[in-house]
């Protein structure tokens, strides 16, 4: 059996595998293509001087408006500690402003896009936009509707999958957000991650998820963090 070729819109011939791509190959292809293109953006917008997170927060602004703190990290995935710096670091910028929204008998603070932010936004992503479409530009319009409709479909099947208790029968954390919080504390062990942070990253609160932690592990999350400081905290799980 022979490899197939698919022809591109700028005329070159991609050869595929033969036969069928197992979901494995599939997944693998995905997450490679995923970082490739995630890297290529985001040089393009540390190229102009600005950090990842400024932009993702202001771009997240300027598609929805008046955001809160807590809006804004759920929307962007991005752990609330690091939305709470980045707010900080834009509001001194003169790129946002605090606003007070009425509701429920309480005033909740939401931020909002000054003159100055939306112009600098306007900008930036005019130029992050013209990168994605470079990137996308080997795709015909019918591939690139095709690829819609897919991604669509797998990402409403792995949201529905994720629909699983918060902890587990013991009210220790599911494997999911074990596996999560160890690589997350792993990736920052070197610098002054709090379990807050930890927390926001498997969308737990602070105190549910110190409690959860300890339960699957035995150990604080302060006291996991020190252990893999000095390497005696597990590999893995």
């Amino acid at each position: 059996m022979t490899a197939s070729v698919r022809p591109h819109k700028n005329g070159n011939a991609k050869r595929l595998p033969a036969g069928d791509v197992s979901s494995e190959k599939l997944w693998i292809v995905f997450r490679r293509a995923y970082h490739a293109l995630a890297d290529s953006l985001e040089s393009g917008v540390t190229a102009k001087g600005v950090a990842v997170s400024d932009f993702i927060v202001l771009e997240v602004l300027l598609h929805n408006g008046e955001l809160t703190a807590t809006e804004i990290a759920k929307k962007t995935r991005m752990a609330a500690a690091s939305v709470e710096i980045t707010i900080a670091r834009l509001k001194k910028q003169n790129l946002i402003d605090l606003q007070h929204r009425r509701g429920n008998e309480q005033d909740t603070h939401a931020f909002k896009l000054t003159d100055q932010g939306r112009g600098s936004i306007h900008w930036m992503y005019e130029e992050h936009a013209r990168d994605i479409r470079a990137v996308f530009d080997i795709l015909s319009s019918e591939q690139q509707l095709d690829l819609y409709h897919s991604l669509r479909s797998v990402g409403h099947s792995a949201a529905r999958r994720r629909a699983v208790p918060s902890t587990n029968q013991r009210g220790g954390l599911t494997p999911w957000q074990l596996r999560r919080a160890v690589e997350y504390i792993r990736q920052h062990a070197d610098g002054p991650v709090t379990t807050k942070e930890v927390a926001a990253s498997i969308e737990l609160s602070d105190s549910h998820f110190r409690r959860a932690f300890k339960i699957a592990t035995g150990v604080s999350p302060h006291r996991w963090l020190l252990g893999v400081r000095i390497g005696e905290a597990p590999a893995r799980f």
